[in-house]
């Protein structure tokens, strides 16, 4: 009957996407584009559709697309803004406290402020930009991402935040499914220092290990 749809996973949406039916002239909301520029989007479903409203005069209502014209082809076009969405601004919690925030120590935005945990208390030094999969760590509204140092990664490097830029190899993190965020290929991970809770404890970068909490890493 001529339906289309956009379904998005708000935990990997990196892309914009829009469907457009070929040589079909928009009219009474039939045949219009389907647009999805954000994980926040409400033009698009959470979940694929289990059903579709039956055929009539008037057109469905988003994230309900319909064009009843007979074979009618479809243009899928990727990142229709020629531009990636930014990842929604969350708090990072240790796995094992949702109380305690991934915090900029004393909310001082310049290179090289360490990282650490702290209270959680609504505050920007404690809102953050990621998404699963390659992902930087990018402090919300600023231009400082969460940075592994210049040298090569190994156990105990103390986090801070640094100038963001692209395809930097100790900004380039993978937050796995499993929580882990990880440097991208070269085995080192996001770490609780000693799993201590207490105010002011950096976080570091340590051997990354399946199982172990201190690597575990939930948003809210």
């Amino acid at each position: 009957n001529g339906y289309y749809y956009i379904v998005k996973d708000p935990n990997y949406s990196n892309v914009g996407v829009t469907i457009t039916p070929i040589n079909q002239t928009p009219s009474n909301g039939f045949c219009v584009p389907a647009t999805c520029s954000s994980s926040s989007c409400t033009t698009a479903f959470s979940q694929p559709p289990t059903g579709f409203p039956a055929p009539s005069a008037t057109a469905p209502s988003p994230p309900t697309f319909a064009c009843p014209q007979p074979a009618t082809g479809y243009i899928v076009e990727f990142c229709p803004n020629q531009k990636f969405p930014l990842a929604t601004s969350v708090s990072i919690h240790p796995s094992n406290s949702t109380s305690k925030c991934l915090d900029v120590r004393a909310a001082v935005y310049a290179n090289g402020t360490p990282v650490q945990i702290y209270d959680c208390n609504g505050t920007g030094a404690q809102k953050w930009q990621i998404q699963y999969g390659s992902t930087s760590l990018r402090v919300a509204g600023t231009n400082f991402c969460l940075d592994a140092g210049s040298t090569a990664p190994e156990n105990g490097v103390g986090m801070k935040i640094w100038t963001c830029y692209d395809n930097l190899a100790a900004q380039s993190w993978y937050y796995a499914s499993n929580n882990q965020i990880a440097l991208t290929n070269q085995g080192q991970c996001l770490d609780l220092t000693g799993g201590i809770l207490t105010n002011s404890n950096p976080v570091q970068t340590w051997q990354c290990a399946s199982g172990n909490n201190n690597q575990l890493w939930t948003t809210s």
